[in-house]
């Protein structure tokens, strides 16, 4: 770290920011992400349609090609699914492995993206400054939430992160090889991982620290060099899938993916300019309060690590408010450099009074309101209420309220009388949520208990789960890849050569029933599943059939003979 650097954020550390609790915190938090992982079923539909790929590449071997059943998912590049295939070959349990082990590689990725924000904060904080930085972003509620799915978010967001900081140090004048290798290094890893957002977020940062006078820097990060490091890495798997598709992978990742969510709003996400910076004040918090509380120490501040956090988060966010596809993950790789200038900003200049109560006042809300609303939620599904799951909620909100008290009597924003219970309602709150609360939210998790009840339906150990109306990722992910989805006709004419159990919506019953008589096949009611199905946002009644105990018998025979007339 450079002299400039210490000097920019002021010599002293003014908060007394109690590095111990800080570091106990900070691994409380990376525990927190695995909070109920084991406890919830995959949550639809992005998650399970990772999670299923995965899944086939173990069950075929091939670790090249992308693929959801029998459809090509040329959507996003390799690097998550070969971190969730490690994650399962090290558990031992195989592709059938419990969802929980597919979301390793998330929690492992966010706990990261928070110890790399960590580094990255060094180049420029205190160490007690650093931590802090890295502890508000990843007690953040949407870092929370990327760390409990199997998707790439987490991840993307630890490589974003390690290639920054190292950009950083090189930007500072730090001109050893290996700082400049782990930035092409890092890139590298993003680029596998989610394809041109990394290089997008990072080439923009670079883009205005070399307007803004370093006009070296892109030779001081020694870039034949780099590109060497940054291709071996991702450039073999980008080869392979292109032969093995003869470029169908790039005309539907770049073309109708990437290019598409710029221009249209793809699956209902599309949203105006302004959406992202919006949500910010919702899924950052306990970080969102305290930027806007610092928002007066940017301005009146303006060294070296506002002008890299600037560079880091200003271009980028401006793209991803005109890009018209918007979801809430998308501008998480600003959300470091975020944490880092807030938690700068906050120590150089402390907020107006009334802007430090304003903070305070949200930070014990949040919690609080939780608290209050969940009830009402299991009370709309009519379903009990975990009360173990509220008494830890309520006890994140008195903490956060002990935050709050703190900010009234005078300390500081980031001192260890407001930003340890901050930090701590924020670990326990999710905890609740994730371990407690919405594991027993039943009526969500339909896929968890049509499966259970379709294989308590079956006849035979090896039936096959047909659906018609009720589609969804998750579905799939448990009940196995050979999980059919048919029509009325599609599925009975199934039902007469394979040992079935057909899962019809209301809608599907009036078709299901003309399809059976038509075929002169019964089937027999085997159970019914209710719910609410979150993606659609419908209430759904699912009915399971099968074929009689006799008929069964009769068309595994009957097949048997067609199949060995000898």
């Amino acid at each position: 770290m450079s002299s400039a650097a210490v000097t920019d954020t002021g010599s002293s550390d003014r908060a007394s920011l109690g590095l111990g609790g800080l570091i106990v915190l900070v691994l409380a938090i990376g525990l927190g992400y695995f909070a109920g992982a084991a406890g919830l079923g995959p949550i639809d539909r992005d998650e399970p349609r990772y999670t299923q790929a995965t899944k086939q590449m173990i069950e075929t071997g091939d670790y090249v090609r992308i693929r959801f059943q029998e459809a090509p998912r040329h959507k996003k590049p390799i690097g998550i699914h070969w971190l969730q295939a490690a994650a399962v070959k090290v558990s031992g349990m195989g592709a059938d492995a419990p969802i929980w082990v597919y979301r390793v590689p998330s929690a492992l990725g966010a706990f990261a993206a928070l110890l790399l924000t960590i580094w990255a904060a060094r180049a420029f904080l205190p160490t007690g400054q650093a931590v802090a930085a890295g502890a508000l972003l990843g007690a953040t509620i949407i870092v929370g939430v990327e760390a409990h799915l199997a998707k790439t978010d987490a991840a993307l967001l630890a490589t974003i992160v390690g290639a920054q900081g190292a950009l950083a140090r090189v930007w500072l004048g730090d001109q050893r090889r290996r700082v400049a290798a782990l930035f092409w290094l890092f890139l590298g890893l993003g680029i596998l991982v989610k394809g041109p957002i990394a290089p997008l977020v990072v080439g923009l940062t670079i883009a205005v620290l070399t307007i803004a006078g370093q006009r070296n820097l892109i030779l001081r990060l020694r870039p034949l060099t780099g590109v060497l490091i940054a291709a071996a890495i991702c450039l073999p798997w980008y080869i392979a899938i292109g032969l093995a598709t003869d470029g169908a992978f790039y005309d539907a990742a770049l073309g109708r993916d990437f290019l598409g969510k710029a221009a249209t709003g793809q699956e209902g996400h599309g949203a105006p300019p302004l959406t992202h910076l919006a949500l910010f004040f919702i899924i950052a918090w306990p970080l969102a309060p305290l930027t806007v509380a610092a928002l007066p120490g940017f301005w009146k501040r303006r060294g070296q690590v506002f002008l890299f956090a600037l560079a880091w988060v200003a271009p980028a966010w401006v793209v991803f408010e005109l890009v018209t596809t918007k979801l809430p993950h998308y501008t998480l790789p600003m959300y470091p450099a975020i944490a880092i200038a807030t938690v700068a900003a906050l120590a150089a200049h402390p907020p107006p009074r009334w802007v430090t109560i304003i903070a305070g006042l949200i930070i014990a809300a949040v919690p609080l309101g939780a608290t209050l609303v969940a009830p009402v939620g299991f009370w709309l599904f009519e379903t009990p209420i975990p009360w173990s799951g509220m008494a830890v909620l309520a006890v994140a909100a008195a903490v956060g309220i002990y935050a709050c008290v703190s900010v009234l009597k005078g300390a500081s924003l980031i001192s260890t009388p407001v930003i340890a219970p901050t930090l701590a309602a924020a670990l326990v709150a999710q905890a609740a949520i994730w371990g407690i609360v919405l594991p027993r939210l039943e009526p969500v998790w339909i896929s968890e208990r049509l499966v259970t009840a379709a294989r308590a339906a079956a006849l035979c150990p090896d039936s096959r789960l047909v659906s018609m109306h009720f589609r969804e990722p998750s579905m799939i992910f448990l009940s196995g890849t050979n999980t059919a989805l048919l029509s009325a006709e599609a599925a009975v004419a199934l039902a007469q050569e394979e040992c079935v159990v057909i899962a019809a919506a209301e809608r599907d019953l009036p078709p299901l029933e003309e399809a059976m008589s038509a075929a002169g096949i019964p089937l027999e009611t085997a159970g019914t599943v209710t719910g609410f199905n979150i993606s659609k946002g419908d209430p759904v009644e699912i009915t399971l059939f099968r074929t009689p105990d006799g008929a069964t018998d009769r068309g595994v025979q009957d097949t048997a003979a067609e199949a060995d007339p000898g």
